[in-house]
C-alpha cells in the first residue's frame, strides 16, 4: 500500500482534531474518586453532597494554585460530572476564601439549590458599605447546580448585616434572610417551579 502525502496530511490533521477535541471535553471523576469522597465524609454532622475539589484531586482550594476549582457531587454515579463556573473561580483570586454551606441544600428533580458562603480580609474589600471596625467582608451566594452547569440566582443573599436560612415546610421552600440586628422585615426567596420569588411578607407564624 502506497502512503501519499495527502494521506499523511490528512492522518495528522485527524490526530490534532481528536487532541482538540479531548482538550475540550468536560472533565469527569472515576467511581474510586467518588468512593473515596464518600469514605472521607461519611462521617459528617451533616450529609455531604456536593464539595469544592480541582480536577487533579490536589488540595483546594488556594488562590495561589492557579487551578480551576469545581462543585462536585460525590453522590453522583461515575462518570462523576465537574460543575464549573468562571465567577465563581474569580472569587478565589480576590482573596475570598469560599465554602459550601451543606445545611442548606435543597434538591429538586431539575437542580439542587446551594449557599456558596465566602468571606475576606477587609483590606481587599472593594465595598463602600462594610462590615464593622476590623470586619471583613461576608457574602452569600444562591446557586443551582444541574450535572456540569452552576447559575448564580442570588448574588447578595446575605452579608455581614443579615443572616438566611432554609424554609422547608408543606407550604413553603426556599431561604429566608432576615437582619442580624432584627431591623426590618425579613425576605423570603420562595421556590416555585424551577424560579425563586421574592416575597417580602412573612411565609407563616411558625417561622418568624
Amino acid at each position: 500500500m502506497q502512503i501519499t502525502s495527502q494521506t499523511i496530511k490528512n492522518l495528522i490533521v485527524t490526530v490534532n482534531i481528536l487532541i482538540c477535541t479531548s482538550a475540550l471535553a468536560d472533565p469527569v471523576i472515576n467511581q474510586s474518586r467518588l468512593d473515596r469522597y464518600r469514605e472521607e465524609y461519611k462521617d459528617a454532622v451533616t450529609p455531604i453532597k456536593y464539595i469544592l475539589t480541582h480536577e487533579d484531586e490536589s488540595p483546594c482550594c488556594s488562590d495561589t494554585s492557579g487551578k480551576k476549582v469545581y462543585i462536585l457531587n460525590i453522590r453522583q454515579n461515575a462518570p462523576g460530572k465537574l460543575a464549573y463556573s468562571s465567577e465563581i473561580n474569580k472569587l478565589f483570586k480576590e482573596h475570598f476564601e469560599v465554602e459550601i454551606d451543606s445545611e442548606s441544600l435543597i434538591s429538586t428533580p431539575n437542580a439542587d439549590y446551594i449557599v456558596l458562603t465566602m468571606s475576606r480580609p477587609a483590606e481587599y474589600s472593594d465595598r463602600k458599605v462594610r462590615c464593622a471596625a476590623g470586619m471583613g467582608e461576608s457574602r452569600a451566594f444562591l446557586v443551582s447546580v444541574s450535572g456540569n452547569k452552576v447559575d448564580i440566582i442570588n448574588r447578595d443573599l446575605s452579608d455581614c448585616n443579615h443572616k438566611y436560612r432554609v424554609l422547608r415546610t408543606p407550604t413553603a421552600t426556599g431561604y429566608k434572610v432576615s437582619s442580624i440586628n432584627g431591623a426590618g422585615k425579613p425576605v423570603s426567596f420562595l421556590l416555585h417551579g424551577t424560579s425563586f420569588i421574592r416575597s417580602n411578607d412573612p411565609v407563616s407564624k411558625e417561622e418568624k
